[in-house]
């Protein structure tokens, strides 16, 4: 298996945890029904309990400190076990969290929230003595077994008393979870297998330490909400006990398709999938109920009901037992609708992603894989590749001659991540409205080299341009370039060759090129420079604005950081007051316009993480980040300290001191290839060029040659000599006609003459009224076309 490959990075939501209603939901959506009585009055009995349900979880939740407390009291002493338990901390900084240091918008009630947050958590010792004292002639609190011993605190070190802490808290909040959703599963996803991560030695304290929240919070609800409570509690420590489950295994066939291990957890948070078979003793309606769903997997439909098709000798065949269900299967891949639908109107590599994901419930996994069916396909047709399907043992492994295939899905089994992106493009339900293959496409990627683009994706690429951040959106005809970028994999960027005003790089060396459209002014600085001492009075630097006036350089700073002119609302006053007087650097200004109100708004609040770091990284420091491992510091950075962190972590880096210094507006220094071919008049942007997004960086670059110089007489024949051979013909031949001189005119019964001399005279709409006649004889020009020979002779103007 190769481990540089990967198929794209599209986000998947897979179930996190059951509740009633999405449980009962997706079981009748897996098998085409509605919801039976039985699930009707589930939900009922769910929805009447809701308020009685929100009534306990709210009580938990306001006297959580107690029942958490209450728990590590009965295991711990020698100390206060709730000062190490530490409050969750808002994002301060961070898209989203509504809170940004500096600006304080907070309404009161918010703000006495978030300084709350900062105290430690503890209990009043008054109240806990008499909250021990009950506790002594209360009935019903649970006894510790005779091995429980206590645990000091002073021993068992701080960092464990923390991590022990934690442990209660949110063994406490997924109780209560599941209470809210009205299933056990949260419980049984998250605290399965937690045995064998938390030490043995503390295994029964934790639960002599459940049992003891568990009859704490009995005491804060009623009689009705106990026996609820206590029922959570007690599948609580029952799933803590258990051993932590082996992970669920992937059948490997081959070398090519490895067996892979998927946690149980990730197993028991998924949607469960209906495992539909055909055996002997099944009632009428099993057996009907197992055959739509064959129907369902094969045509991705129940054409039974939409079609009205059915194979009734076959489907008789299958209840009888004459025939299995592996046959069946086999029956529908071979019947002339299949041929219909998934076959005629699609591409053999197409009809081969189909074919997977309908009989082996998966995508292709590999290139040669497909190309093993490809050949099965081109020497036997359809059938063959059915047979091929169906015969194999992997299909014997996973649904044998009973079992009805289904999806393979996230959840259900491990997923490989060179096929990642288009296997979860594959499971949707518009899977035959493409007609592009996928698979072979991703495939075909990954044995090229790797493309010039975001190690995270092309779409965190902003458009080189003004106007802001404008970033690519493929909605209609996505076209996913998924590439596995190592950490030591760069960027290949283009320089302008200009550093700080220096031509050329810092050994000398000139540079091949300059990017057109971003250098075609000098740079713009500010040269602070000092008065003379005279006496006892020391005058400041003042701003010498010989070179640049101070309005030019705050405006091309203002065009630097945004991107584009700013409103006059938008101006930051204060600074260039402070700018202008000579009070702060023009570092300094540019620091303050980034950490402004507006920039963060535009370019930090409503973008997502990736495209907030690549965009401000471009206007700040003039150029793209390099790397994944560039970017992972960002990451590490902006989880820390948030956005004011990055940027002062960037005007404040190294880099930008060296380029800019204090007095240098920051420019554009590199840029990439895309960025070059959006500006050149030559490259694959231009305005006369069809619209093509290359892939590998030198893919334009390469291919493009110089055109050869023509020879001219007017703007109309320049403008034929700089479009594309096939246009260029075209307009050539309806100028030249169109020029001809009025005396040249010939009858109509010469048309056919005239046109196998190639010397038509038919006047063109497209350039009508130019008078320069063109060079060269008519020998040399093309022939007319048919649509051509409909237009007028007549050397006038049609219109």
């Amino acid at each position: 298996m190769i481990d540089r490959t990967n198929g794209g990075s599209p986000p998947a939501h897979p179930q996190v945890f059951h509740t009633v209603p999405t449980a009962v939901i997706a079981e009748a959506e897996q098998r085409d029904r509605y919801p039976q009585q039985s699930e009707l009055r589930e939900l009922s009995a769910f929805f009447s309990s809701g308020q009685k349900r929100l009534e306990i979880a709210a009580a938990l939740a306001q006297n959580a400190d107690r029942i958490v407390a209450a728990g590590a009291n009965r295991i711990f002493t020698g100390g206060s076990p709730m000062a190490y338990l530490e409050r969750a901390t808002d994002p301060i900084g961070l898209p989203g969290s509504g809170y940004y240091i500096g600006e304080d918008f907070l309404s009161a009630k918010a703000r006495s929230k978030a300084n709350l947050a900062q105290e430690p958590r503890s209990i009043d010792p008054t109240s806990g003595l008499m909250d021990w004292f009950k506790s002594l002639f209360a009935q019903g609190r649970p006894n510790a077994p005779s091995r429980f011993r206590t645990i000091d605190i002073s021993k068992y070190g701080v960092v464990r008393m923390k991590r022990s802490m934690r442990d209660l808290d949110w063994f406490l909040r997924y109780t209560t979870y599941a209470i809210v959703a009205g299933d056990t599963n949260i419980l049984s996803v998250n605290v399965r297998g937690l045995r064998g991560v938390i030490p043995e030695d503390v295994t029964l304290a934790t639960v002599v330490a459940l049992q003891e929240m568990q009859w704490k919070a009995a005491q804060y609800v009623d009689a009705e909400a106990k026996a609820l409570v206590k029922r959570y509690f007690e599948v609580l420590i029952t799933e803590y006990l258990v051993e932590k489950p082996n992970p669920r295994l992937r059948f490997g066939a081959s070398k090519l398709h490895p067996g892979q291990p998927l946690p149980q957890s990730y197993y028991d948070s998924a949607l469960p999938t209906p495992r539909l078979v055909i055996k002997p003793g099944l009632s009428e309606t099993e057996k009907q109920e197992a055959i739509r769903a064959a129907y369902r997997q094969v045509f991705e439909r129940d054409v039974t009901q939409i079609y009205g098709v059915a194979l009734y000798d076959l489907e008789s065949q299958v209840k009888n037992g004459q025939l299995s269900m592996k046959e069946f299967v086999r029956q529908l891949g071979c019947s002339r609708l299949y041929r219909r639908e998934f076959y005629e109107p699609f591409t053999i590599s197409r009809v081969i992603e189909l074919a997977c994901r309908h009989f082996l419930g998966r995508g292709l996994s590999c290139l040669e894989e497909f190309q093993t069916y490809f050949e099965v396909i081109s020497e036997g047709g359809l059938p063959a590749l059915v047979n091929a399907l169906v015969d194999s043992q992997e299909y014997a492994d996973y649904f044998g001659e009973e079992t009805v295939p289904y999806l393979r899905k996230l959840g259900l089994e491990a997923q490989e991540c060179r096929n990642w992106g288009p296997q979860l493009s594959l499971f949707r339900y518009s899977t035959p409205v493409r007609k592009v293959p996928q698979f072979v496409t991703t495939f075909a990627g990954q044995q090229r080299p790797l493309p010039n683009q975001h190690p995270y994706g092309v779409g965190n690429d902003p458009l080189e341009i003004q106007f802001g951040a404008i970033f690519p959106q493929e909605t209609r005809h996505p076209k996913t370039q998924p590439a596995h970028f190592s950490t030591t994999s760069r960027r290949i960027l283009i320089d302008s060759g200009l550093h700080n005003g220096r031509n050329g790089d810092r050994n000398g060396n000139t540079h091949w090129g300059r990017v057109p459209g971003t250098f075609g002014h000098p740079l713009l600085k500010l040269e602070p420079t000092h008065q003379p001492r005279r006496g006892n009075n020391a005058q400041g630097p003042y701003l010498d604005v010989a070179r640049h006036s101070i309005e030019a350089v705050i405006l091309g700073t203002y065009r630097q950081v945004f991107g584009r002119d700013v409103f006059d609302g938008q101006r930051q006053m204060v600074a260039e007051t402070k700018l202008k007087g000579g009070e702060i650097t023009l570092r300094e200004f540019v620091r303050q316009l980034a950490k402004s109100r507006p920039f963060r708004r535009l370019y930090w609040e409503n973008l997502y993480i990736t495209k907030a770091i690549e965009y401000i990284h471009r206007r700040l420091l003039g150029r793209p980040t390099y790397s994944r491992e560039e970017l992972n510091r960002y990451y590490d950075l902006v989880a820390k300290q948030g956005f004011y962190g990055l940027v002062d972590a960037l005007i404040d880096s190294p880099e930008y001191i060296e380029e800019f210094g204090e007095d240098t507006v920051p420019y554009e220094r590199y840029l990439t290839p895309r960025g070059y071919a959006m500006r050149s008049p030559q490259g694959p942007l231009a305005w006369w060029k069809l619209r093509d997004n290359p892939d590998i960086a030198g893919d334009w670059m390469a291919a493009h040659t110089p055109r050869q110089p023509v020879k001219i007489r007017s703007t109309v024949d320049s403008v034929v000599a700089s479009a594309p051979s096939a246009r260029s013909a075209q307009i050539a031949m309806a100028t030249a006609t169109s020029q001809q001189p009025r005396e040249m005119a010939q009858p109509a019964s010469d048309q056919s003459t005239r046109t196998n001399q190639g010397a038509g005279s038919e006047q063109s709409p497209i350039v009508a009224g130019s008078s320069a006649p063109m060079s060269g004889s008519n020998a040399e020009r093309p022939s007319a076309s048919a649509n051509d020979q409909k237009l007028p002779s007549s050397g006038t103007n049609p219109s």
